[in-house]
């Protein structure tokens, strides 16, 4: 008697180990509904939850480590982050965290960016899909900087 798997809405009829072959088609049928099914979860390109450093009074956009994405592949990219900044004499810590939303039409990057609270971060992305960030001064010694991100994107296959 076979075992029944499903995937979304599909049921699928997998035959036990000694049962006749012949089975073929429904594995290979299973297979692609399960692959089909990863797809949402993680497609190529997409970042997994990443932490990186952010330097204090960074005057010139410099590159956040991991967060880029290929021209060549992508076209949207739905990214969200969570900075922290701290200092511990005086103690003081300044959090944001939000979206950057964004597309590339080709030949340039737009990028949208809706947050909640003020880290004194601004965020950038190069032409070729760097994302990028300049930092406020924080007064005080024993600073310590970082953004954690994910993202989520559209590719152009």
């Amino acid at each position: 008697m076979p075992k029944k798997l499903v995937v979304g809405n599909e049921e699928f009829e997998i035959p036990l180990q000694g049962e006749n072959p012949d089975w073929g088609t429904e594995v290979t049928d299973f297979l692609e509904a399960v692959a089909g099914a990863l797809e949402t979860v993680q497609q190529p390109n997409d970042v997994l939850l990443t932490t990186a450093n952010i330097a204090n009074n960074q005057t010139t956009p410099a590159n956040i480590a991991g967060f880029s994405f290929t021209t060549a592949e992508v076209q949207a990219i739905n990214c969200e982050f969570f900075v922290s900044r701290s200092t511990t004499s005086p103690a003081q810590t300044i959090t944001e965290s939000g979206t950057i939303v964004g597309n590339f039409n080709g030949t340039a990057w737009s990028i949208t960016i809706v947050s909640v609270g003020d880290a004194g971060i601004t965020f950038s992305i190069t032409p070729a899909g760097q994302i990028q960030y300049t930092s406020t001064n924080i007064i005080g010694s024993g600073y310590v900087g970082a953004i954690k991100f994910k993202a989520k994107v559209i590719n152009n296959t």
